[in-house]
């Protein structure tokens, strides 16, 4: 379990960083440690706001010279990478530009942060599992709404925001929605998708964002974002076989009394072709979890978040 003073102190830890801040010295360390790559990192002393003093990474563009008494930003930034592969993130702070620069053309994105990403079949416990995960750690995490033009539903969370078909395409046109999807289904044509601007007011807010995804949302935030900034998990139910787990989620689907028979065998359908994608697109999973026991689940996705965050 995790200890509550620990927990405590990393958030105050945490808020007392996200403050805009002047540059009281800087220093440049030409040979990382292992894990922090290659090129030389620059590390500064900030003035905060409210008058604390914080270390954290420099950012600036090449063209920009780090000086003095330079106004910095907060912003969640990759730190390392541990030889296990976890990714350390923590608070650095970029230059503020002297003047407004016109930019005519897409540039590289900087990393502001990750995304907590669940996917799995129709009946594994998705939402669930992300429900829990926004209660328990409130403090830390905060459900993406997805988009989506079919109908509500009985049953239906907050975890929608309901559109039409019309917005939902000119959002598209416009480039507001980064990740996309239309999922098959005999009776309706039915869109979900998820916008930037509600991923980035969670950053903002200095929590990690958590998404319920399938296989093309995951393809897309993957690619629109990176792969190393998607901490992704695959649930599966339990089962020996394929046949044992599709048989779970088929019970499951029909316990909930959500669905007509008609949507669940779509869901069905869809569920073959989510088992085959944990293993043609293994490289898009950092963990993979069978959700049989959601105690056990849930301590395992607290200790990925919270180790992350203490650290």
């Amino acid at each position: 379990m995790s200890n509550p003073s620990v927990v405590h102190r990393a958030k105050s830890a945490r808020k007392q960083k996200m403050q805009e801040g002047t540059i009281v010295s800087f220093t440049t360390v030409r040979h990382p440690p292992a894990g922090f790559g290659t090129n030389p990192l620059r590390i500064g002393l900030i003035a905060l706001e409210d008058g604390s003093q914080a270390m954290g990474q420099l950012i600036a563009p090449a063209h920009e010279d780090i000086q003095i008494g330079s106004k910095v930003r907060p912003r969640m930034k990759l730190l390392r990478v541990q030889k296990n592969g976890l990714r350390i993130y923590d608070t650095a702070y970029e230059l503020c530009a002297a003047k407004p620069v016109v930019q005519e053309q897409k540039v590289e994105r900087e990393f502001p942060g990750y995304i907590v990403a669940l996917y799995g079949p129709s009946g594994v416990g998705k939402s669930t599992v992300c429900t829990l995960m926004t209660k328990v750690l409130v403090e830390y995490v905060e459900n993406v709404p997805i988009l989506t033009t079919r109908a509500k539903k009985k049953g239906d969370a907050d975890e929608y925001h309901y559109t039409t078909a019309a917005e939902f395409t000119r959002l598209r046109k416009d480039k507001k929605i980064i990740a996309a999807t239309q999922i098959p289904s005999r009776s309706e044509k039915r869109w979900y998708g998820y916008r930037e601007e509600d991923i980035q007011a969670i950053w903002n807010k200095g929590k990690i964002p958590i998404v319920i995804t399938e296989q093309h949302l995951l393809q897309n935030l993957s690619s629109y974002y990176g792969r190393r900034s998607i901490l992704s998990f695959g649930l599966l139910p339990p089962g020996k076989s394929r046949r044992a787990m599709l048989s779970q989620l088929l019970h499951r689907l029909r316990s909930r009394g959500r669905d007509t028979e008609k949507h669940i065998q779509d869901r069905m359908k869809n569920a073959e072709h989510d088992l085959d994608f944990f293993e043609k697109r293994k490289e898009l999973f950092d963990h993979i979890l069978v959700n049989e026991d959601l105690d056990a689940v849930m301590e395992t996705l607290k200790g990925h978040v919270l180790g992350v965050e203490r650290t």
